[in-house]
Order: C-alpha cells, then sequence, then structure tokens
C-alpha cells in the first residue's frame, strides 16, 4: 500500500502548515464509530479526486495502532508501527471525552500530523495555521463567505442578501446580514487599496521603460 510519502501533496518549498499534511482527527474518529476497540482497517486521504496516501490501523482500549510506509525525501521506503495513546477526560454532563496523548511532548490534543516519519502534534512540527499566512483582505474575505454561507447565499460577495434562511429567527438574520455588509465593505476598500498601489506600481514601471530606452 501506499504510504507517508507517497503522493505528498503540498507544493514543494512552501511553508509548511496544517493544511499540507495528512492529519488523524479524534473527533472524526469518534463520529463515525472507529474509536471502538477491536475495530480494525485504513484510514486515507486525497487531493483533487487523487488518492495521496493511505495507512492501516488497529484499535485498542488505550491505544490506536497505525501500520504504513514512509519514505523520506531522497530515501528508500521503510515499514512503520505507530502506537497512539489515549488520554479521557470527564465531561461536565457525564460521560468522557477523549484524545490523542502526542507521543513526543505527551500534550492532550485532537489532532496529529503525519509531517514526518510519525504522526505528531502542530507544535512538534512546528506547523501553522493557513489562514497565518494569509493578508488581512482575504482573511476578511473568508470571513465574509462563511456568513453568507450561514445564511444560505452565494459566496460571491458582489451578490446582495435577501432572503432569510428557514428556521432562522429575524434578529440573527438581520445581525449576521450587518456583519456580513460591514466586513464586504471593508473587503472592498482593502481590494481598492491594492489596485491603487498596484496601478502606482504599473505606472512607475511604465516610465522607467521608457526612460531607459529614450537613454539608450
Amino acid at each position: 500500500m501506499g504510504g507517508l510519502g507517497s503522493g505528498s501533496w503540498h507544493r514543494r518549498g512552501a511553508k509548511a502548515t496544517t493544511a499540507n499534511q495528512h492529519s488523524i482527527d479524534i473527533y472524526w474518529l469518534r463520529k463515525h464509530g472507529y474509536l471502538r476497540p477491536g475495530t480494525m482497517g485504513s484510514l486515507s486521504w486525497s487531493c483533487l479526486g487523487k488518492q495521496t496516501g493511505v495507512i492501516g490501523y488497529r484499535m485498542g482500549h488505550d491505544r490506536m495502532i497505525l501500520n504504513y510506509r514512509h519514505r523520506p525525501q531522497g530515501g528508500d521506503w521503510e515499514d512503520v508501527i505507530q502506537e497512539l495513546y489515549f488520554d479521557r477526560t470527564p465531561c461536565n454532563l457525564g460521560g468522557y471525552r477523549t484524545w490523542f496523548l502526542c507521543p513526543r511532548c505527551r500534550a492532550r490534543i485532537a489532532m496529529l500530523y503525519g509531517a514526518g516519519r510519525y504522526f505528531l502534534c502542530r507544535n512538534c512540527y512546528d506547523l501553522n495555521y493557513a489562514s497565518q499566512h494569509e493578508n488581512r483582505r482575504y482573511r476578511l474575505l473568508r470571513k465574509a463567505q462563511k456568513i453568507r454561507a450561514r445564511l444560505g447565499a452565494s459566496p460571491d460577495i458582489f451578490e446582495p442578501i435577501f432572503q432569510k434562511p428557514k428556521g432562522m429567527h429575524w434578529t440573527t438574520f438581520h445581525r449576521l446580514k450587518e456583519e456580513a455588509d460591514f466586513t464586504n465593505m471593508v473587503v472592498f476598500g482593502l481590494l481598492g487599496q491594492y489596485l491603487d498601489t498596484l496601478e502606482r506600481n504599473l505606472s512607475r514601471s511604465s516610465k522607467d521603460g521608457i526612460r531607459r530606452c529614450l537613454a539608450r
């Protein structure tokens, strides 16, 4: 089977982020019933319809055992068996919540990343969130689109929001719509500044080009 390092889909030379890595989410495992002791099978990842990795797993009472192959850059394939131990904390209304214990720092964590030979937490691999690399304009654009999604509107911020989603209170609708409109206004302002700066730079480059031609 394939494994970590097989079909890695992040751009070479790009800053490593959580979005670029194969990850294992304890919440997803619990939601789909994978945490039951004795459960076994495989987990796979894909990007743009192409499988980028697959690993085998077996679930115990206090741990998850992974079985996969890893190939370091420029190296040979290596068989890896990794044990991921669980920690459990009580919930306020009864029951408990399951966490991973990071194999390196022993931190209680919900998500582990396969950025190297083993699955470790984000801090151990020094991974940033993708949003940390976005400028303010793109962060606000994503915020506006997230609000529009809650309102059932198109992600196109140039389209007006008219219809209230079924079951949503009018006060909630008006609050979210005002927030979306304000965010749109800020995005348009930042976009205008960006276009003005781009136009000035292009104009300056054109004038410099003309001067160089005349100087020949």
